[in-house]
């Protein structure tokens, strides 16, 4: 295990801002991840897990403790008959991982196409896009953690890691447990099963637009073209990804931001429907892209170096030579704006390291 020290984090993210980690440390394998557990231990540092530095915002002072990177990237595909189990290392990237499931017609998580980060990453933020969810197919996950003196490998099935929209518990463990590697229940079948229908993507205009029923790498094909006209694939725009979580809000509320929205640009509101959803217990989801559209912050505005990119309002982008502390005052007043018009406080989807 090589302990390195004063990193620039900066170039370790897709915002690119934020300042050095005190120790850093790149574990190839379980045993390097708990040497490191044991050297946070001795000197009673913080720990941060870094993936693929895509949901985060470094503080301009750095991290003042122990980063580290999971590095064991292995993925393994093993058919049952109709049924193929995955074994991925924490440190492999998400959308390889999606990529060569789809290439070899296994199903359940190709609607998760484009999106940046680790597949441990991906467990901690549960992450989901056009009505999938890293937890529909996840069937156990092996972790360290941190209060365990032993360092033992730990291993939490899907029912124990209470996930939700956008989340589990790993998120609010407060750096204690490390992902080290996940194991996934695909379909061998090669075809997609997502009931997902919105403006943007919808299974069955696909097909009837190419006259058959898509492949997967069809879907995934037509998934990643969305997020490039959306800008947030890598390479679009420095940014963190989608900087704010989707609120969800009673029928009474819902109904209160709808005459809110009428009120102020009916045409508008008309136009960027569908913006709401009702869920199974009667609330709704909203469109947090919505309701920024109702305040200064929309797509394509610019204050100094940084802003919200033109195509997609809940992407803060760096524009250069941006400060961290830049992009959390802009989403903060983007936070303000919304409450304000509204009555809804956004909450932020992206984590910030090393802020007080």
């Amino acid at each position: 295990m090589t302990v390195q020290e004063h990193v620039p984090l900066a170039p370790l993210t897709t915002l690119g801002v934020g300042g050095t980690a005190r120790f850093f440390i790149e574990a190839q394998s379980v045993a390097e991840a708990v040497e490191a557990l044991a050297f946070t231990r001795e000197r009673a540092l913080p720990l941060f897990v870094l993936g693929g530095g895509s949901n985060i915002v470094v503080a301009d002072k750095g991290f003042d403790g122990l980063v580290l990177v999971p590095r064991m990237a292995h993925v393994a595909f093993k058919k049952q008959g109709g049924v193929v189990h995955a074994t991925v290392g924490a440190g492999a990237v998400w959308d390889e991982f999606v990529a060569q499931a789809a290439a070899r017609g296994y199903a359940g998580i190709e609607c998760l196409s484009g999106i940046p980060g680790t597949v441990g990453g991906a467990v901690v933020a549960n992450l989901g896009a056009y009505g999938a969810q890293c937890s529909d197919t996840l069937v156990s996950v092996d972790v360290l953690d941190r209060a365990d003196a032993a360092c033992a490998v730990r291993t939490f099935r899907k029912d124990e890691c209470a996930f939700s929209y956008h989340d589990s518990m790993f998120s609010h463990a407060d750096g204690r447990f490390v992902v080290l590697e996940a194991r996934f229940e695909l379909q061998g079948s090669g075809t997609s099963r997502s009931s997902y229908e919105g403006n943007r993507f919808n299974l069955a205009a696909l097909a009837a637009s190419l006259g058959h029923e898509p492949t997967l790498d069809e879907v995934r094909a037509a998934i990643l073209r969305m997020r490039a006209n959306k800008g947030m694939l890598a390479g679009s725009y420095r940014s963190a990804g989608s900087f704010f979580h989707l609120p969800f809000v009673s029928v009474e509320k819902y109904a209160e931001t709808v005459a809110i929205a009428r009120a102020h640009d009916a045409e508008k509101e008309e136009t960027l429907r569908p913006w709401a959803w009702e869920q199974p217990d009667g609330s709704y989801k909203l469109a947090s892209g919505f309701l920024l559209e109702y305040t200064e912050f929309q797509k394509g505005y610019v204050r100094g170096p940084v802003g919200i990119s033109p195509k997609h309002t809940l992407a803060v982008i760096n524009r250069g030579n941006a400060r961290a502390q830049d992009i959390a005052d802009l989403a903060r007043d983007m936070q303000d704006a919304v409450e304000k018009k509204f009555g809804i406080r956004l909450e932020r989807e992206v984590e910030y390291v090393g802020f007080a």
